[in-house]
This record gives structure tokens, sequence and C-alpha cells, in this order.
């Protein structure tokens, strides 16, 4: 490898190239400079090349640039080894790096070949000017464009900020929606804090209409209805619910697959506020009208009763049979029949709501296995207690497991069923369920600052609640006298306005509350003197031929519970008075005296000098309305009235506050 490498770089082998110009010194300097030059001008090409492609890197076919370079280097290279061998014949070198460059060469060419048709396929400067022509001309169409829209736009924000309902704008294909700010200022939210997902919609749903507003939505996509119409409740940010009108239109493709639904959505909490109050007060009339069928029932039954023991017998068996599935299974606690070795027997629905099983899957098994293992000792104690005839009852508070995994908080009472003969048979358990005053307990503290500064608020939505109801029995009132004018018999005329009076007087009622204080309790000494002459003028009564005397202890306040019988008892007492006591412009004199002693204990005197009652006279076995009206209050006041009509009248009440 040594005499190799000697022999390749030998410089005494060959003679010097310039023999062979006989080193004139014109030809040498000749070849000379011309090789430098040309050498100097092949090393500077690549330079320039290497700068552009690396300027342009968005010129196809870079490569062929670095091939040429290298080429152009080589051939260079070929002419300073012609310099050099002019002195020294190293041709062994020279031959090689001309073969370098050969190679280089050839593999250029062949490389080039199938790159010529791609380079003419590249678009000349004609082409390339008409393309950019075409691309500025659709650039300004997409600026008009993009004003059109612009304009577009600004009409639309426009017409959202002057519109106060909720705008929804639903891409079915896509099931991005979009929302208005009044959409999300209706909720509470600002304009970033909802996005653009469906889920943002139907997620904020109360979970209990969810249902029908997906249903409402199905049928109006399949154009089962006309309209997409729909009231239901969604979640504010605060955590409260709003009831919202929610209306909207869709647009179907040529297939008929909807693709877009656009809609409004109105805020009616305040209509379905008021619906709610009227609604309740419709509920009032119907129980005290179910209230007063049930007592006509009851005597009804109890006159069937007497005429057969067995009947009666049979008749009271049923009723508590059906009074006792009534308790069971409309129960607000949770009430079971549990086997002596803890399985399920019988499981009322409250139970089953607690603990999230349904019945049949409670039978199959054991309270053992639902209850939490650091409650169960003492619960087993308990059992061996009252199975040892130890103790009758226990109660206890205790956990268990619900169905999800979670833990239930309950208050526990258990009694056993025994056998004729002694022997046990199964023990009944009331489970009431008593989660939330625990989480309570624990949260006491935290919420306590948040209640307090609801209170002011609460104490301005119980007056709002006291105007809207008087406001309401005002209306009834007013539907009555409006009806009274179509009726032409006077017994039932008698009647429309006596209940329109009675009304007046609850009203008066919720009235004195609102003025109230004490929004629980008004000062009932005011309010008696409001009633009295509110009736003397809807009696018209002569103020000089009747007397009235009042002897009120203004320190007597009553709750709304205890007003509203006690008014319409002395709206019935004074009424009566006014009606019979003074025949034939009689003079005489009403006397009303109310007071409390040092025990809560309300007296109330109504009093009349005129003609008296009959002396078999029996208020509760007259068959008039007023005086059943009267008895019947009397015993929803849990109080006693004393009757004395040998002089005049005189009726005493008496009953206790609680």
């Amino acid at each position: 490898m040594i005499d190799f490498l000697n022999n390749f770089f030998s410089i005494s082998q060959f003679i010097p190239h310039g023999h062979c110009y006989l080193w004139k010194p014109g030809l040498v300097w000749l070849h000379l400079v011309s090789d430098v030059f040309t050498a100097l001008a092949y090393y500077s090409i690549p330079v320039m090349l290497v700068y552009f492609v690396r300027k342009r890197r968005d010129v196809p076919f870079d490569w062929i640039f670095i091939m040429f370079g290298t080429f152009i280097v080589a051939c260079g290279t070929t002419h300073l080894m012609d310099v050099w061998t002019l002195w020294h014949p190293t041709y062994w070198l020279s031959g090689l790096i001309k073969a370098v460059t050969a190679f280089i060469s050839v593999l250029t060419a062949i490389k080039l070949v199938p790159l010529i048709p791609k380079a003419l396929a590249l678009p000349s400067p004609t082409q390339l000017e008409a393309a950019n022509y075409q691309l500025a001309k659709e650039i300004a169409e997409r600026i008009r464009t993009e004003e059109v829209l612009r304009e577009s736009e600004q009409r639309w924000q426009l017409a959202l900020r002057g519109n106060n309902d909720g705008i929804w704008d639903w891409n079915v294909q896509t099931n991005k929606i979009f929302f208005s700010s009044r959409w999300k200022e209706m909720l509470g939210y600002e304009d970033n804090e909802i996005s653009d997902r469906l889920d943002e919609r139907l997620k904020r749903v109360h979970p209990d209409d969810i249902g029908w507003v997906t249903q409402a939505i199905q049928d109006y996509f399949a154009q089962k209805t006309p309209l997409y119409t729909n009231e239901h409740r969604v979640l504010c940010k605060d955590g409260t619910y709003k009831w919202i009108l929610d209306r909207g239109q869709a647009l179907w493709d040529e297939n008929g697959n909807v693709v877009r639904m656009t809609g409004t959505q109105k805020d009616i909490t305040e209509r379905k506020q008021a619906e709610k109050v009227l609604s309740s007060l419709l509920e009032q009339l119907e129980s005290k009208v179910e209230k007063r069928t049930v007592e006509l029932t009851r005597i009804n039954q109890s006159l069937q009763a007497e005429i057969t023991e067995r009947q009666r017998i049979e008749e009271a068996l049923r009723e508590s049979e059906q009074r006792f599935r009534a308790t069971f299974h409309q129960a607000a606690v949770g009430i079971a029949h549990v086997a002596i070795d803890g399985r399920w027997l019988l499981v009322n629905q409250k139970l089953c709501d607690i603990l999230g099983y349904t019945p049949e899957e409670l039978q199959l098994l054991t309270f053992q296995d639902i209850t939490h293992p650091n409650d169960l000792n003492a619960d087993l104690k308990y059992i061996n207690q009252i199975l040892a005839d130890n103790i009758q009852t226990y109660s206890m508070e205790k956990r268990y497991l619900h169905k999800d995994a979670s833990i239930v908080w309950v208050n526990l009472t258990v009694s056993l069923m025994r056998e004729p003969n002694g022997e046990p048979k199964y023990f009944i358990s009331v489970v009431e369920d008593i989660s939330e005053r625990k989480a309570a307990q624990r949260d006491r503290r935290r919420w306590e600052e948040q209640i307090q500064a609801s209170l002011s608020e609460k104490e301005v939505l119980l007056k709002e609640i006291y105007h809207r109801v008087k406001n309401n029995l005002q209306v009834i009132s007013s539907l009555l006298s409006l009806q009274s004018a179509y009726i032409k018999d006077e017994h039932d005329l008698v009647i429309f306005k006596q209940s329109q009076q009675r009304i007046a007087s609850m009203a008066l009622v919720h009235e004195k509350l609102y003025q109230s204080q004490d929004l629980a309790k008004i000062n009932f000494g005011e309010y008696i003197r409001d009633l009295i002459a509110s009736l003397f003028s809807a009696y018209e009564v002569n103020e000089d031929a009747i007397a009235l005397n009042i002897n009120i202890n203004d320190r007597v306040f009553l709750g709304l519970d205890t007003a509203i019988p006690c008014s319409l008892i002395i709206h019935e007492l004074v009424s009566n008075s006014l009606k019979y006591a003074f025949p034939a412009d009689r003079n005489g004199t009403i006397y009303i005296e109310i007071n409390q002693n040092q025990n809560h204990q309300i007296t109330l005197i109504v009093s009349d000098d005129g003609i008296g009652l009959p002396a078999n006279f029996n208020f509760k076995k007259i068959a008039s309305l007023g005086w059943q009206l009267v008895d019947a209050l009397t015993n929803q006041l849990s109080g006693n009235i004393n009757i004395q009509g040998s002089m005049g009248v005189e009726c005493q009440l008496t009953f206790a506050l609680t």
C-alpha cells in the first residue's frame, strides 16, 4: 500500500508538463493564467448557486443546483491541477481528479434527462401573470363579500340589542349553537361564560322538563307540529330556575333533513308565579269544600252505622284498612315490616326513595346488607334487647348505604309485633331521612351569613304574597259581585253577598299583614274596627239607631292561621245581630270585647240587646251555614263557645294561642 501511494504521488517517473511547452515563457504564462482564471470562475459559480438556493427555498428541483455546483467545482479543480503539473508531474492524481469530474458530470447529465419535462411543465411568465390577475379578482370579490357580510352582521347585532327576548341559532349539522347576549343575560351570565356547544343549553334545562323539551323538538323536526313552542324551566348562574317561553322555526333541505333552527327565549317567570298563586288560592277553596264534604260524609257514615252494629263494625274495619294503606304507602317517612332475620317483608315507596332500591330489590336484601358497618353492632344490640323483651321500642340515628353507594343518614324507630302466644312475629320500622338535617348541621355556620342576607328578600317576597293574596281575594269578591247581577232569586243573591263579605274579611286580614311591621301577626283590635266598619257599611246601618261599643285590648296580635277563622266568626256573629236582632227599626247596641290573659288565652265576646234567641235554641242542630261555619271554625281554633239568648244574645269564645 505504501509503494502504491509512493508511485501515486511520485514525480520522478514523469517529466513536468512544462517540457511540452519547451518552457517558453509566453506559452507557459498563457496556460497558467487561463487555467487559474477558469478555476476561479468555476469556484465562484457554485457559491452564487448555493446562495440563490438558500434565499429562494420555494424554487423547485433545488437539488439539481447542488449537483451543478459540485460538477463545476470538480471542473475548476482539474484546471488547478493543470497549473500544478506544469512543474510537478503528479499525473496519477490529476487523472483521478478528472475521473471524479467525469463521474459527477455523467451523473448530473443522467439526473437532468427526466428533469427537463418537469421544468418545461412549469408555468410561463404569461401564465403566472394571468393567474395573478384571476387571484387579484377573487380577492377583490372576497373583500366585497366580507363588507356585505359585515353590514349584515351589524344589522343583526342591532336587531339583537333592540329585542328584549333572547335569541339562539342552532346549526343542526355541526351541533354548534349561537346565543345572543340577551339570552345569556337572562340566566345571569357574561358573553364569554357560555360556549357555543349544544349541551350548554340542554344541561341547564330542569331535569323534570328535559323529557318534554326533547320530545317537542323531535315532534317538530318530524313535522308533527307546525311550530315549536315550549314552556320549561332553565337553570340560572345563581342556582335558581327561571320559567321561559321557547319558540323557534327550522330550515329543511331538499331531502327533508333539518339543517338549521333559530328561535327566541322569553322570561315568563312572573307569569308562572302569578299562576301558582292563583292555583294555590283555588286549591285552598277546593280544600275547604273537600273538608266540608268529608265532614258530611263522616256524618252520613255515622248515621248508617247506627242502623246495625254489624255494618258499623265492617265499615270501621274497611276505613281502618284504607287509612292504614294510605298512611303506609303515602307516608312522608319510610315504613317497613322486617322479618326477625332482617329480611325486608313489606316496604313503602318513601323508603324505596330514601334507599334508591325498588320494592322487589329490597325484598331480596336484609337490613344488615345495607347498614353502614360502623352502625351495625349498635343496631343488632337493640334488636337483641327488644327480642328479649327488655325494651318495647328503640330509636337511633344510623347510616344506610344507598344503591349508588352514597351514605344516607336516617332516624330509625323500631317496635316488635308478637303473635298471640308471645312469639316474635316481625318488626315495624319507621325510617326518617335526616341526611339534609345532618348536612345542614355541618353547613349551618356556612349558611348563616347567606340566610341573614336573604332575610330582607324573604320579607319583601312575603309582603308581595300577602298583597297578591289580598288582590286575588278582591278579584274573587268582584267576580261574585258581577255574577250576582245575573241572579234573580233573592235567597241565592243573599248567599252570594254573604260569601262576598266573608272573602272581603279574609282579604282584610292579608291587607293588615301586608301593612304590618311584623309580617307574621296583625294588630287584631285595629283589624276588628275596620271589619265592623265594613259590615255597617255593607248592611247600610243607621248609626243613630244601632250603637257600637268596642272594648278591645290593643296588645292582642294574632297570626294568619288564627286571625282568619277568628275574623270569620266575628263576621258571622255581627252579621246575625245586624240582620235579626233589631227588627222593625228597633234601636239597640252591639258590644264587642276581646282580651288576652297572662296564660295567652283569648276571650272574644260579641253581644247585642236585641230580641234574643228562642228558648230551645241549639246552634249545632240548626241547618244554617253561618252557625255551622262558627262551629267548624271554633273547632279549628280548639276553642269553646258559649251562647246565651234570654235577654239579647251574648256569644263568648275562648281559645288558647299556640
